[in-house]
């Protein structure tokens, strides 16, 4: 064999060492790339916004601006992947919220409820920083943004679904709107909330966003305990007002005792004309002219 002969591409060995090389570096850029990630979070919350810049990042992750570029095209690749990674942990924390529940409009409740709770109040969700950045991406980036918030859209899809499966929301729209009309109620709540915009008399609370969702939805609603268990309230059916204590039962008919029942104002009630013979003798019409006399009744 020459000692010039290359390796055969298809060899296994050869195949086992590209593997091991591509998987050590797969490996590697994950864990690189995971710690600039942390270190954009980390200014995230500490600052509340979005205006640190590459070199604040790459100092806080302590790697250098070339390892930063290697594995980001620039900061606004970065957010991206941070939105990303924001909105994923997001959706988590509302399915082990959700998951809690085994009624399906318990489930839509919370994930309502606590979709509003947790945008306002928890600054590892991003919140107020990704609340401008939401548009531009839907301006510039609207497949990437569909697909960062996709994991919570199939959260409230299965939510939906299975609400709808056992008829306890409205089923004259599919799954896929019911979905998508929520999700677009909730994030335009959201936003306008934590942009401080206040349309309504005092701030929206949570339970006031799923009054209307709920009503929206047709949603049978349960009727939650103060033990935590929840009974679904039973329909009752309109029924007339029952007398008080005491009193006679009231008639089902209206018409008042000893009238005639009429229908409007009536005028002289004509008697009615015979038709064909009467019953019993009548008496024969009488044939004389006037002035004649009438024969004797015999005895």
């Amino acid at each position: 064999m020459s000692q010039d002969a290359e390796p055969n591409a298809d060899s296994s060995w050869q195949r086992r060492a590209v593997d091991r090389s591509l998987g050590t570096a797969r490996a590697r850029a994950v864990s690189r790339s995971g710690q600039i990630l942390a270190a954009a979070r980390e200014l995230t919350e500490e600052t509340g916004g979005l205006d640190f810049t590459v070199q604040d990042i790459v100092d806080r992750s302590g790697l250098s601006l070339r390892s930063f570029y290697k594995h980001f095209g620039g900061k606004d690749e970065l957010l991206l992947a941070l939105l990303e990674e924001i909105l994923q942990d997001f959706a988590d924390d509302l399915r082990r919220d959700v998951e809690v529940y085994d009624d399906p409009v318990d489930r839509l409740r919370v994930y309502i409820t606590n979709f509003h709770k947790r945008v306002r109040t928890s600054p590892s969700h991003g919140g107020r920083a990704f609340s401008g950045y939401h548009v531009r991406m839907l301006e510039f980036r609207r497949d990437e943004f569909a697909s960062a918030i996709e994991p919570q859209v199939k959260l409230l899809r299965e939510i939906v679904e299975a609400a709808m499966a056992t008829g306890r929301i409205r089923t004259d729209l599919s799954a896929t709107d019911v979905t998508a009309l929520l999700t677009v109620t909730l994030m335009s709540a959201a936003q306008m909330s934590l942009l401080d915009v206040e349309l309504t008399e005092s701030p929206l609370q949570p339970d006031q966003l799923w009054a209307w969702c709920a009503a929206a939805v047709g949603a049978d609603v349960p009727t939650a305990s103060t033990t935590g268990s929840t009974t679904r309230s039973k329909p009752t059916k309109r029924t007339a007002s029952s007398p008080a204590k005491g009193q006679p039962k009231a008639s089902t008919t209206s018409r008042p005792v000893g009238k005639p029942r009429s229908a409007g104002k009536r005028g002289p009630v004509a008697k009615p004309k015979s038709v064909g013979k009467r019953a019993g003798p009548s008496a024969p019409k009488s044939t004389l002219k006037s002035g004649a006399r009438r024969p004797r009744s015999a005895g």
